[in-house]
């Protein structure tokens, strides 16, 4: 798949959002966010994985490094240069090339490739629920690939710290697209394998509404996912999303 075309989809797609709904729009899943501050944490984090990998750095950029975005409508034009920017770094860069991340393992630019179109992705999510406009769907090869994303690389760096005495099992299942897996916490720590087993919880659905609802974007009840199992898991679920 094309991350790159992706990030660059979807970020036109939640600038257009932003425009629309206005700098002081609430967004519903970031509490105590605005539009403006959604707009601005996107727009930096973009700065930030386009310095690693434009210069390679091989550690995280000096804050000094970023620039000041604007506070006012401004903020709309400097996020779709930023993004712009990130798009032709991204596109011809070498996915094998080194650049720091956060997660202290495949530290190549090809992290930076798959995490910045999931991180807009959703956060384009959060702009047209904001705008109160018609939430696209998620094209179904990347919210597969975003799922893996969640639980094989984002839920083990955080859930201990969020929740370190769960023990228990969730199985999520894309129904129209090729995508199970099996997430075992114990004490805490998770381990995700990829193929169909049963788990203490089941969710499942098309990949689109799947993905949603792995973010806590979307409701266990929207059209096309089902339950099997505890239930009562559903709360713990939502509490180790990072």
């Amino acid at each position: 798949m094309n991350h790159v075309a992706i990030l660059q989809t979807e970020g036109k797609r939640l600038s257009a959002a932003a425009r629309t709904g206005g700098l002081d729009a609430p967004v519903e899943h970031c509490p105590g966010w605005s539009m403006g501050r959604l707009l601005g944490h996107t727009g930096k984090v973009l700065q930030r994985s386009n310095l690693c990998v434009a210069e390679g750095l091989l550690a995280p950029p000096d804050a000094d490094r970023f620039t000041s975005l604007p506070r006012d409508e401004a903020l709309f034009d400097a996020f779709d240069n930023i993004l712009n920017q990130i798009c032709e770094t991204l596109a011809v860069c070498d996915p094998e090339g080194p650049s720091w991340n956060f997660t202290g393992e495949n530290q190549t630019n090809a992290f930076w490739q798959r995490r910045m179109s999931h991180e807009i992705e959703i956060h384009r999510w959060d702009a047209q629920n904001a705008a109160g406009i018609s939430i696209d769907a998620f094209a179904d090869d990347s919210a597969v690939d975003g799922i893996d994303e969640l639980l094989t690389v984002l839920m083990p760096m955080r859930s201990a710290d969020l929740n370190p005495g769960l023990s228990a099992s969730f199985h999520l299942h894309c129904t129209d697209a090729s995508g199970e897996w099996l997430t075992t916490f114990v004490s805490g720590q998770p381990t995700t394998i990829r193929e169909h087993a049963k788990g203490d919880l089941a969710v499942r659905g098309p990949a689109s509404p799947l993905y949603a609802w792995a973010w806590n974007r979307a409701p266990i009840t929207t059209d096309g996912l089902d339950t099997a199992g505890d239930v009562s898991l559903l709360e713990e679920w939502a509490s180790i999303v990072p």
